[in-house]
């Protein structure tokens, strides 16, 4: 069954521990936040912290315009990742992402986005990591049916707000 990660919003309390696991995972033994999938947004003024990763969507926009075909889904755990040795550089699934999820890696030329660790580990290692436990690693139909908790709607509710 297709899992996603659960943002919840509310339990965040912004240690970015999140972004150093993602990147130090993924960064072959870095912890540098430009080299991980997850970016924690923060709004000082508004008071507002919150953990940015590809949400797996069901239509991935991201998918549909990538001229190479890069952007495959795992059979297994129905997760999004990036082929690397597809991937062009062209830069038109970050364009494309309504979210801001999908990254460039200066190093390789390639893009980055979250995977959910599928060749890592057996769940996402923010997911493992984080002391708050904002963020859980759910079955994809407890995320979709939560659209009005979830961490998008969370994040322009507060944004209109300032």
């Amino acid at each position: 069954m297709k899992k996603g990660i659960l943002i919840k919003v509310d339990k965040c309390g912004g240690c970015r521990e999140c972004e150093a696991i993602c990147s130090w995972v993924h960064g072959k033994g870095v912890v540098n936040p430009r080299r991980g999938m997850v970016a924690v947004v923060k709004k000082e003024r508004e008071g507002f912290l919150m953990p940015f990763l590809c949400l797996q969507c069901e239509e991935p926009a991201c998918k549909e315009v990538c001229p190479a075909d890069a952007i495959q889904t795992d059979e297994e755990t129905g997760a999004l990742f990036v082929d690397s040795k597809s991937c062009i550089g062209c830069r038109l699934c970050m364009i494309s992402c309504p979210f801001g999820a999908i990254t460039f890696s200066p190093e390789s030329r390639r893009v980055i986005k979250c995977d959910l660790c599928k060749d890592v580990a057996d769940e996402p290692q923010c997911v493992k990591w984080c002391p708050k436990e904002a963020l859980e690693y759910v079955d994809w139909e407890k995320v979709r049916l939560r659209p009005k908790e979830s961490a998008v709607t969370a994040f322009v509710k507060k944004m209109g707000e300032g």
